[in-house]
């Protein structure tokens, strides 16, 4: 009786886990396929692959909702994992809090381009000229927001390990980012494509290309980050429940 109640429970577990995997496949899947639709659109109706992306753009929307929901996903997380165990509130489970806290704002400055402004802001204060150089300050800008991240996750790490799953995502979503970052320095302007040895017409052709490719890499790791932390929730539910 005890091992069929044993057997039942594991296949259970075991549907439960083929249907989470089913939902992260479908997040980005789903993604995917909304980028393409964008591009298709662009190209067909402007003759522009990145018509669609950018700032007040439906590219834009579907980014700021990625980071919204996981804004929202790891609020529950840490609102679940503070259900159970120690009332501390300086504790390794704050960093679902933090990253709650931080992809909200990462939405903010999707949303309204934060970061951009802080580069005008920079410029204007030092009297600095707008430059092939300068135009990278919001990169730059970004990988700090990428730094600051992964510095936050590696101090926290004793919590994460509780979901060593996660590791994986994370380095998928880090190498997207990491990857989305090269591509918006090289498609920063002409300036690098040009060296490079293209012609002014390839250049541009390229330029767009390149901004169409890091938008969608941007979106693409706001959809392997929030499938990897709904998974966490649904183990956090799971542990509450025990």
């Amino acid at each position: 009786m005890s091992t069929l109640k044993n057997r039942l429970v594991e296949e259970e577990n075991k549907s439960l886990n083929d249907g989470r995997v089913f939902t992260t496949g479908l997040i980005v899947i789903s993604v995917l396929a909304l980028c393409l639709v964008l591009i298709l659109f662009g190209e067909y109706l402007w003759g522009d692959t990145s018509k669609l992306f950018g700032e007040g753009r439906p590219g834009t929307y579907i980014s700021v909702l990625l980071l919204l929901l996981i804004s929202f996903s790891c609020f529950k997380i840490y609102a679940l994992r503070s259900e159970v165990g120690s009332k501390k509130l300086f504790e390794p489970k704050l960093i679902w809090l933090l990253m709650a806290f931080g992809f909200f704002f990462l939405a903010l400055d999707d949303a309204i381009k934060i970061h951009e402004n802080i580069e005008k802001v920079v410029l204007k204060h030092f009297e600095l000229a707008e430059t092939a150089v300068s135009d990278r300050l919001d990169d730059v800008i970004i990988a700090l927001y990428a730094a600051i991240g992964a510095g936050v996750l590696y101090i926290c790490r004793s919590e994460l390990r509780r979901y060593k799953f996660l590791f994986g995502y994370l380095l998928a979503g880090f190498a997207v980012l990491f990857f989305m970052i090269v591509l918006d320095l090289i498609s920063n302007g002409l300036g690098f494509l040009l060296w490079l040895g293209a012609s002014e017409d390839a250049a541009e052709l390229w330029e767009t290309n390149l901004s169409t490719l890091e938008e969608v890499s941007k979106v693409l790791a706001g959809a392997i980050f929030l499938s990897g932390f709904l998974k966490v929730q649904h183990a956090v539910s799971d542990e509450s429940k025990d």
